[in-house]
């Protein structure tokens, strides 16, 4: 399968000072011929670079809720601007990290994607009860690259709004562009019980890794609609998420 990225990725990416992953995932169309509402949720790496004037251009484009994914190393080393800010809500969930999982079973980002939507639903129910929570409003949600906890909740979210898969990969793939510029220093964020050529292979967004996450959320729960009821998301609350990606 080749992925090729859209050629509206430009119009959806922020430019940012303080961060290089920013991006809004609306415009995409849907199979049922609608069009994901942009300016609903955006999806980004790490913040805690962020510029005055970059925050005023989040805040601006009417993001109101900050949702950080990132594990509690990561927000002490580096600490989210919007932590503590009165521009808005800002809520720490914190799903795995990638980069230094210890099961042995996981041998690539596909593997953790799959491990993600088995055993953290609790955490992930939580992430999206915080999206619904905050319609009519903007939502940003990010971890340290905008790639792996960040990749898995953006493909939900497309997936329940009917985004053709093709599509989704190629969302999920722009982030290794993205991040050219910054792979040197995540490099340096390597923790020391990981080879470097693993980690290496951490650092990509290679589409068979979203495929594989694709095929296990379609094969063992019916997509996103049907696992979001799995994890105990009530109707109420995916027709909110439903609204926010899909109504004008």
């Amino acid at each position: 399968m080749t992925t090729t990225i859209d050629s509206n990725s430009n119009k959806r990416l922020l430019q940012l000072e303080g961060a290089y992953n920013v991006r809004d995932i609306g415009g995409y169309a849907t199979t049922e011929g609608l069009s994901v509402q942009k300016g609903r949720f955006l999806r980004a790496d790490g913040l805690h670079r962020l510029t005055d004037d970059d925050q005023d251009a989040i805040v601006g484009i009417g993001v109101r809720t900050v949702i950080d994914l990132r594990h509690a190393h990561e927000l002490a080393q580096k600490r989210n601007v919007f932590n503590g800010s009165e521009r808005a809500n800002y809520y720490n969930i914190s799903l795995i990290n990638p980069a230094t999982s210890t099961n042995m079973n996981i041998r690539s980002l596909g593997d953790m994607y799959v491990n993600m939507l088995d055993e953290c639903g609790h955490l992930l129910r939580e992430v999206f009860e915080r999206m619904a929570e905050a319609e009519g409003d903007g939502v940003l949600f990010h971890c340290a690259a905008g790639k792996d906890r960040t990749g898995v909740v953006a493909a939900l979210l497309l997936d329940l709004a009917g985004v053709e898969r093709s599509v989704i990969v190629a969302d999920y793939a722009e982030t290794e562009v993205n991040l050219a510029p910054i792979m040197d220093e995540l490099r340096k964020d390597r923790p020391e019980q990981i080879p470097a050529e693993m980690y290496e292979l951490f650092l990509g967004s290679a589409p068979s890794n979203m495929e594989m996450m694709l095929d296990h959320l379609h094969g063992s729960f019916g997509g996103a609609e049907s696992y979001f009821a799995k994890i105990g998301l009530s109707d109420g609350q995916v027709a909110a998420l439903k609204r926010m990606l899909l109504q004008p």
